[in-house]
Parts: C-alpha cells; structure tokens; sequence
C-alpha cells in the first residue's frame, strides 16, 4: 500500500521545526557543544576534558530520559500543527481517526534505569498514556510503540501500510524520538567503547532530535482536499543474525537483502536506482563496514549517480529519531526541488540488528 505524507514537524540541534531543520542540514550547519557535564579522559595529555555531542541548547537541558523524550516529541508536534497543513488541537473528529505511533530507542536497562524499575511493557505503557496527555491531541483510535532503534520509523511505516486497509482510523501521527545525551545513556555508550573522544577517533557523536510524520491512507487525503508533500512507495524491515552487531564489522547480507526487497517492490527486477541515499552513518566502524559491504553487494542495482546523504553529519547519531530525520530531509528535498531525482531511499541499522530501508516518492 502506498502511503501518502501529509503533515511533517521536527526539532534538531539545527533547527526548532522541520523548515529551518533540514535548510541548515543541507547547508552542513553542524552546533556542537562540550558536554561540561560528562568529562573523559584525553590520554596524550592525561587530563579530563569534556564530551562533545550536539544537544538541542536550551531545549531539553536538565531533562531526564523519559522527560527528553516527551519535551522533543510536544516541539516536533507543535511544528507539524503550526505547519498548517494539519488541523489543529480543535479538531476532534480529525484526531478521533488518527491512530498514533511511538518511535524510541530499544528499551534496554542496561541503558534506562526506568525499564529496570517498571520492566519494558510497563515503561512502554506508561509512557504512551504520558505522551498521549502531553500532545493534547483527542485520540481516539489505537496507540503502538516500536522501540527498534533506528530502524523504527521503517518499522512504524510497515505497521502504517498494513493497519490502515483494516484499521478504523484514516491515518497515523508517527512521533520519533531519541537522546543519548544523558548521563546514563552517554555512560552506556562509553561502556561498549562507543563514544568519538581522544582516545577513540572513530567513535559516534551522542545527538537528539525528534520528528513527526502524518501518512495516510491516499483516499483519506483526497477527501479532505489535501496534496501529498510525497509518498511512501515501499517498505522492507529485517535482522541482522548478530543482535550485537555494533560489537563487530556487519558483513552487510541482511542488509542488502532488504534494501533489494524495497527497490524490487518499486522498480521491479535488475533495474538500477537513481536518486538520494539517506543513510544512518555516525562515525562508528561497524556502521560504516556494513554500509560498504551493503553497496558492494547490491553491486549495479545503485546507479554511479546516486548521492549519499548523511545527517549525523550535522547532528551527531540521533539514535531511534534517526529514520524520521532522514524522511524529512528527504521530503523537504522534494518541496524545494533539490533532490537529486524523484526517488530517495532511506536506509537504517539498529546496533541491536534491527534493519530497515524504504522508498520515498515526489509522486505516487
């Protein structure tokens, strides 16, 4: 099922709504800041010297984990309302057939000290019903959560394409969100080696960010009057067999499979893809050796002229907002005719083995 894009909002350490977001990243604006609050060792000076990461300033400074996530899921939600494309918070017959999709990081407690404390189902509970009361929205059709990492939104957009046929409500609100700019999340991240610092020049730089997408259903739209920004085409989510793969280099099989599964539902058999990559990339080796172990595999099916594009290059890795990003930015490509074709695709990997890839189109 073809999905069509409806509404988009977002919040960055670029930018505080999608417009400015996605302008400042195709124009490499990148804010770094020193993270005073999490020192590391600087080996060849033997001295302690501040993180570097990319928070969102003065937005989710002092905020715990959960607290992050629901002040970056209200600022994405409130650019996509302010947008004007979506009706606003008096609307309740929109909303009551408006079903909503959490996006966020694998429920790890290792990492999150509340999915120790309430166990996952629970943390996932009770932040749904959180979320829902923060939005202000009167949903009135069902709520999921997909905690994949990055490739939930690839996860969330083949629950959309699946639900939306049988489902009572005409469309989704999907809410991404992700930060591993707290303490125990940065102190997870150090404890697998994960972290760019002195001593560890291939590291990943922590980010956040969050972003919302309404697809739905194409008749819906056009019921209502309202002209796609662009589409979803095809969907395919998979799992590395390593479920531990940011441990070591991906040899990039899985990968390639699924990226073959979305381009085959699209262009069919042998054909090659022309357009925009929008890719996950942060730094890391295992990342990085999948990916290029990925493109060999798929051999000719990627056309020379294809551009990768890579947002963490602005943003640091915004973890399981990461895929919601890459759909914006390649959306707003779209609408402001940068793109380098009319199709992009979008490619994730969860360091849990998660994987996802799909296809985004100007036209249906």
């Amino acid at each position: 099922m073809v999905l069509s894009i409806t509404g988009l909002g977002m919040v960055s350490s670029v930018g505080l709504d999608v417009v400015q977001s996605c302008a400042a990243l195709r124009a490499g604006i990148t804010r770094p800041r020193q993270l005073v609050y999490f020192p590391v060792i600087d080996e060849e000076h033997q001295e302690l010297v501040p993180l570097t990461g990319h928070p969102i300033h003065g937005f989710t400074d002092g905020f715990a984990p959960v607290g992050r996530w629901i002040r970056l899921a209200r600022g994405c939600v409130d650019d996509l309302l302010l947008l004007g494309q979506v009706p606003g918070r008096s609307a309740p017959e929109f909303w009551q057939r408006t079903g909503l999709i959490w996006v966020g990081p694998v429920l790890d407690g290792a990492r999150f000290m509340e999915a120790r404390q309430l166990g996952v189902e629970g943390l996932k509970s009770a932040f749904l019903s959180q979320l829902k009361k923060m939005l202000e929205l009167p949903f009135a059709g069902e709520c999921h959560a997909i905690n994949q990492g990055h490739a939930g939104m690839a996860a969330a957009l083949q629950y959309a394409q699946q639900r939306l046929p049988r489902s009572a409500v005409d469309r989704f609100l999907i809410v991404a969100m992700d930060s591993y700019l707290d303490q125990l999340s940065l102190e997870w991240l150090q404890a697998h080696r994960r972290l760019k610092s002195p001593d560890i020049p291939v590291g990943l730089m922590p980010g956040e960010a969050a972003a919302c997408i309404l697809v739905e259903d194409p008749a819906a739209a056009r019921r209502r009057n309202v002209a796609p920004q662009a589409f979803v085409s095809a969907v395919s989510v998979g799992q590395e067999h390593d479920r531990s793969v940011a441990r070591r280099p991906s040899v990039g099989q899985a990968l390639a499979n699924v990226i073959e599964d979305a381009l085959a539902k699209v262009l069919g058999p042998g054909k090659a893809f022309r357009g925009d990559i929008v890719c996950d990339l942060n730094g890391e080796v295992w990342r990085a050796s999948g990916w290029g172990t990925t493109r060999v595999r798929l051999g000719a099916r990627l056309d020379e002229p294809v551009r990768l594009v890579i947002p963490g290059v602005s943003l640091g890795d915004t973890g399981a907002a990461s895929g919601a990003v890459a759909l914006c930015v390649a959306v707003r490509s779209f609408r402001r005719k940068y793109a380098s074709s009319s199709r992009s695709l979008v490619v994730s990997s969860s360091e849990h083995g998660a994987i996802g890839a799909f296809v985004l189109g100007a036209e249906a």
